[in-house]
């Protein structure tokens, strides 16, 4: 699974930089960046709600069955797809209203919703490619779900080549027509109906059918009905959080000082674009493997083992991506304005130094965004509703504390402002539920934990502190060029990782030496 994701995000690179071409970073670039990932808010309330949070345990639970618990899985599945096909068509039908939640207005307003009419259907599609993805998680098959969202890079990527080939960059939300709509957001979508479908084959090759069966009397889901309503909620909260930050941060453009760029919703996305490489290539890769066994372990809670496998498997995901996204993490804050330059070169220097203090700060909260996703994991997998409602409540309620601050503070760090939010509020929350969870478990090595993270970010700040200094000094004696950026990523990384490596022996943290290990088999450079 992180090989396809490593190649996934690469080419979601690509395509964040050949978007960067085509709209620039201002108004239009804000109108599709709106429209685009309006589908992405909606759909994470589907699989949060249902699709994660009830789907994969219950699939996992029916699988003990004698049948195999295929019929049980046929109702779910129909009434799930039922459910997620008229969400799509509601959201579809109400896509122009749902853009007047943004602050775009205008030219730029009415492009973010004949954008939204094409993009609104990746809702359907991107639950139908949630449903066969813990479908596959849940038959131990995580590598097809990791490489699915290649092909829908591919496809949006030669939509965007196609767009410059015809019309070249068009940042003016008022140059805009028809064609170019259909291109740009037509090819987007058709990429998201392209990583649901290619799963299909995957899917009948595990053996997997599935036959149409209404109704779900007689189950036993009233219980799980609630759990389901309370994470429902919880996912509601948090979105709604979300669409509260999208508004605040598109507003920042409108009161920017006339003639100065700031940092507005599209530098958000390309930083959180960034943000997501390390991310998901090495926490959500691990996690999305411990989830199914964290669900069956809770199924043996009553017995000594399952509430020891509990233990070590919360133990791990405390861990195991720690030693990779501590110093990835770092790196990036280290080499934040050329990586960014480098990326998106279609940036002007101003516009790249307002994205990278973005990014910086987004990035520090890498460590804590990764246990929040633990959390949830855990109420998921314990089906404590609840808690992850209270928890929701918790971090959302930072942020979109910080994002009113954002309103009364400059423009030009309106965003930064934001993502402290996102740093404070992952934090927060971090320490409350490793707190919570500990007491609940009846013990967990916190000190290993603590230990362990205090050692590798040592390490890692002896890396990347040269690594800064010298791609500073690359960028400053070529005078900022667009080269001296690719110059600066090369070499600092370099001296990164060989500083890393000395850090990594002044401070023995051996876990690092295993997280390579692990690597270096995966990628067949190592025998063992």
């Amino acid at each position: 699974m992180a090989s396809g994701t490593l190649v996934s995000r690469v080419l979601g690179m690509v395509n964040a930089m050949l978007l960067v071409k085509v709209v620039g970073q201002t108004l239009a670039a804000d109108a599709f960046r709106s429209a685009n990932s309006l589908p992405n808010y909606i759909l994470v309330l589907l699989s949060g709600g249902i699709l994660n949070a009830v789907l994969l345990p219950q699939i996992t639970k029916a699988m003990k069955r004698p049948d195999g618990g295929r019929e049980f899985v046929d109702r779910l599945l129909t009434i799930t797809f039922a459910l997620i096909l008229g969400v799509a068509l509601l959201c579809t039908v109400g896509a122009g209203l749902l853009m007047r939640i943004t602050r775009l207005q205008g030219p730029a307003l009415h492009l973010a919703m004949e954008f939204a009419y094409l993009c609104m259907p990746q809702v359907l599609f991107y639950g139908i490619f949630a449903v066969f993805g813990n479908l596959l998680n849940a038959r131990g098959s995580f590598g097809p779900y990791g490489w699915a969202p290649v092909l829908n890079n591919v496809v949006a990527i030669g939509g965007e080549l196609l767009f410059l080939r015809m019309w070249g960059q068009q940042a003016d939300p008022t140059t805009w027509t028809t064609p170019m709509v259909w291109v740009l957001a037509g090819t987007a979508t058709l990429g998201i109906l392209a990583q649901a479908l290619v799963l299909v084959p995957v899917l009948i090759h595990t053996g997997f059918r599935w036959r149409p069966r209404w109704g779900l009397r007689g189950y036993g889901l009233g219980q799980i009905g609630r759990f389901a309503g309370l994470t429902f909620l919880a996912l509601c909260i948090a979105q709604g959080g979300g669409l509260f930050i999208l508004n605040v941060a598109t507003g920042m453009i409108d009161r920017a000082p006339e003639g100065r760029y700031v940092a507005g919703y599209a530098a958000y996305q390309n930083a959180n674009t960034l943000f997501q490489m390390p991310y998901s290539l090495i926490a959500f890769s691990i996690l999305t493997a411990l989830f199914p066994q964290l669900a069956r372990a809770w199924q043996r809670r009553d017995e000594a083992a399952g509430l020891g496998d509990m233990q070590e498997l919360l133990y791990k995901g405390l861990t195991l991506p720690m030693v990779g996204i501590i110093p990835t993490s770092v790196l990036l804050i280290a080499l934040a304005r050329p990586v960014v330059r480098g990326i998106y070169w279609g940036l002007t220097p101003e516009e790249a130094t307002a994205t990278a203090w973005v990014l910086a700060v987004m990035v520090a909260s890498t460590l804590a965004y990764t246990i929040v996703t633990l959390q949830q994991q855990y109420c998921f997998a314990t089906e404590q509703g609840g808690t992850n409602l209270w928890m929701q409540c918790l971090v959302t309620g930072l942020q979109v504390a910080f994002a009113l601050v954002a309103l009364s503070v400059p423009a030009s760090v309106g965003v930064v402002t934001i993502c402290l939010g996102m740093f404070t509020g992952n934090t927060v929350l971090a320490v409350v539920f490793t707190a919570y969870a500990r007491r609940q478990m009846g013990g967990l090595n916190l000190r290993g934990v603590l230990s362990l993270y205090l050692r590798m970010l040592g390490a890692s700040i002896i890396g990347g502190v040269p690594a800064y200094l010298v791609g500073s000094f690359i960028v400053w004696t070529m005078h900022d060029r667009l080269i001296s950026q690719y110059a600066a990523d090369l070499v600092g990384g370099v001296v990164f990782v060989v500083f890393l490596l000395i850090g990594v022996r002044i401070f023995r943290v051996r876990e690092f030496q295993t997280f390579l290990d692990s690597i270096l088999r995966r990628l067949h450079l190592k025998r063992g």
